[in-house]
């Protein structure tokens, strides 16, 4: 966004300073969203794939929380319009690794040919993102997080 001044005369009137004052008030009280990237499981394709989330944040500052938005990636919202949600911590060393995995699961959904396995059958789609150590929120993914997303959704 531009950045933009507006200088005031000294002989306006008040009723277009009170008018200034609630679009700027209403202008920085808008949420912001931003998108990360994610690994998305979908029953519709052969290959998972580095997708990007829509997350909205509490504020303006680095450090606000990131709040995913998983229903923009999973499908068939008629048939299940609720998604559930589960958090996975991995160690690997010294690394510690969290991830948040967003799946929709459900008799009348599609199967997923990459979550099944077996006698194992997953209908739906997921999700899985990355979170933060210091702020527990969500936060883009890098290339070695895409291998252990695998790992941990192949498991």
């Amino acid at each position: 966004m531009v950045n933009t001044h507006t200088y005031i005369l000294p002989t306006s009137s008040a009723s277009y300073l009170n008018s200034l004052f609630v679009f700027y008030s209403h202008h920085l009280n808008q949420t912001l969203e931003f998108h990360v990237r994610c690994r998305l499981y979908s029953a519709s394709w052969s290959r998972p794939r580095q997708v990007t989330m829509l997350t909205r944040c509490s504020d303006r500052s680095r450090n606000a929380k990131r709040f995913p938005i998983p229903e923009s990636l999973l499908n068939d919202a008629s048939v299940q319009p609720y998604v559930h949600n589960c958090f996975v911590t991995l160690h690997e060393g010294r690394c510690i690794y969290q991830f948040c995995i967003f799946f929709k699961r459900h008799c009348h959904l599609r199967i997923n040919t990459l979550l099944s396995s077996g006698d194992n059958v997953f209908r739906g789609d997921a999700a899985i993102t990355r979170v933060g150590t210091s702020a527990g929120s969500v936060v883009n993914m890098r290339a070695r997080d895409n291998a252990l997303a695998d790992f941990i959704m192949y498991k």
